[in-house]
């Protein structure tokens, strides 16, 4: 009976060990998770603030920049995009400069850009031809303003230069007597339109 003493003891033993064993192989497994665990997150963490700040620093660029479109007497017209603070001279040279047919005395280099502007260089001459242009449609569009001399009443006959309220009066009661005015040339038969004054008076009255 007493050799079964022993081995009660020794097997009491041998049952806390293998206790404490796995408690400690549980509390080292746990520790090792964690540890695995909390690298994982914080990488996590890390690529999305980057993303979140390239994605701002993106926004941030768009916001800044303006398009501009040059074309004309350029080597290479086309629209562009520029920062917010550049220059007419940037664009001029982003479009390739000018060509050696351009008229570059009204364009100011210095101007700064502004989103959706339209840089137009115009050609050598191209001023000129514009202007003679609007010369010649100019007789159309003073003939249609000028005063008719057979409707017209004193007020708005006295609205043309050279006219006052005597001559006004003398052109109604003319028009009244011989039935209205078949030609500007006709005022000659009222005292005070002289040859001088009815030439002048050509492009501002109209008898129809």
């Amino acid at each position: 009976m007493k050799q079964f003493i022993p081995l009660k003891k020794y097997s009491l033993y041998i049952g806390a060990g293998l206790m404490v064993t796995i408690i400690i192989l549980f509390f080292l497994f746990a520790g090792n998770k964690e540890s695995v665990r909390g690298p994982s997150v914080l990488k996590v963490d890390q690529n999305k603030q980057v993303t979140l700040e390239d994605k701002q620093e993106k926004t941030d660029n768009d916001s800044s920049s303006i398009f501009v479109e040059v074309k004309g007497a350029v080597k290479k017209p086309g629209v562009y995009t520029f920062q917010s603070d550049a220059r007419v001279e940037e664009a001029i040279r982003k479009a390739g400069g000018f060509t050696s047919k351009a008229d570059t005395i009204e364009i100011n280099q210095a101007a700064k850009l502004e989103d959706s502007m339209m840089i137009y260089v115009r050609k050598q001459g191209e001023a000129e031809r514009q202007t003679q242009t609007a010369g010649a449609s100019a007789p159309d569009n003073e003939k249609s303003q000028s005063v008719n001399v057979n409707q017209a009443d004193a007020t708005e006959l006295q609205t043309i230069n050279g006219i006052g309220p005597a001559k006004a009066e003398a052109i109604i009661t003319y028009r009244e007597e011989h039935g209205g005015f078949q030609q500007i040339e006709d005022l000659r038969n009222i005292s005070g339109f002289g040859e001088k004054t009815i030439e002048r008076l050509k492009n501002e009255l109209t008898v129809k």
